[in-house]
């Protein structure tokens, strides 16, 4: 990828959905950062998401139906400008504005295409979870560009952390792993309940599997997206052939 330069504007963007318990205070501590604006995207919550985020300071973009969190990411890097994008959950715990900083100042400085956080020293249970499986962390840096090139950003729903990093490996960019010590997320289990929590992290696995085994096929050439056009062959026209020309009497001189 091509290596931004150094001094260019960010943005965070918050991918939300039915966040309003937990979303204020990532808001609060990503403003606190100051990398750049902050702007939440509403994936159809019920639960007055998009008021808390805005009476938190955040700009919110409001999607009238749920589109996944690939597809909130997709409309929120859309509607920007900035060259680099900072990714953050909406259920984060121990979030701190140097967290931020640190996710974002390698890829501003050139030093990295993309950084990941990984947590440290949080709850167990997400720690353990993201030493089994640090490719699902979705805080992240990037260049918004990237991100936007992404093969099926738009409908990888809970499957856009594979997504992505299956386009970065493919691209070759430079990732660089940030300890983000402390943090942690609310389980779904606590936000939902048990029983729709664990049917929400059940769908959250299918969507995670289908992004790896369904999203490379769909988008390489000669995939379910790209059918071959049809050729039709045109016959060359036919040249009529060229008129012949009579030629023109001779005139005789006179005699003299």
């Amino acid at each position: 990828m091509r290596r931004r330069q150094p001094g260019r504007d960010a943005v965070v963007l918050i991918p939300a959905l039915d966040e309003a318990t937990t979303i204020a205070s990532v808001i609060a501590v990503a403003r606190e950062a100051a990398v750049g604006p902050v702007v939440v995207i509403d994936d159809g919550s019920k639960d007055g998401t998009a008021e808390v985020a805005a009476a938190a300071g955040a700009e919110v973009v409001r999607l009238e139906t749920n589109r996944g969190k690939g597809g909130a990411l997709a409309t929120g890097a859309s509607a920007r400008r900035e060259a680099v994008v900072v990714l953050l959950d909406a259920d984060l715990t121990g979030l701190r504005p140097e967290h931020v900083r640190a996710l974002v100042q390698p890829v501003t400085a050139g030093e990295a295409d993309m950084t990941r956080g990984v947590f440290v020293g949080g709850r167990w249970a997400t720690a353990l979870a993201q030493r089994m499986l640090p490719i699902l962390n979705g805080q992240r840096a990037l260049l918004r560009e990237g991100l936007l090139a992404v093969p099926g950003l738009a409908e990888s729903r809970y499957g856009v952390e594979i997504a992505i990093a299956e386009h970065a490996k493919a691209e070759g960019w430079n990732t660089l792993d940030v300890a983000l010590q402390g943090v942690s997320q609310v389980v779904k289990e606590e936000k939902r309940g048990v029983l729709r929590g664990v049917l929400v992290r059940l769908r959250m696995y299918a969507e995670i599997l289908w992004a790896y085994l369904w999203l490379p096929w769909r988008h390489r050439p000669g995939g379910a997206r790209e059918r071959p056009v049809p050729q039709r062959t045109v016959a060359p026209a036919q040249r009529a052939p060229a008129p012949q020309r009579t030629p023109a009497p001779q005139r005789r001189a006179p005699r003299r």
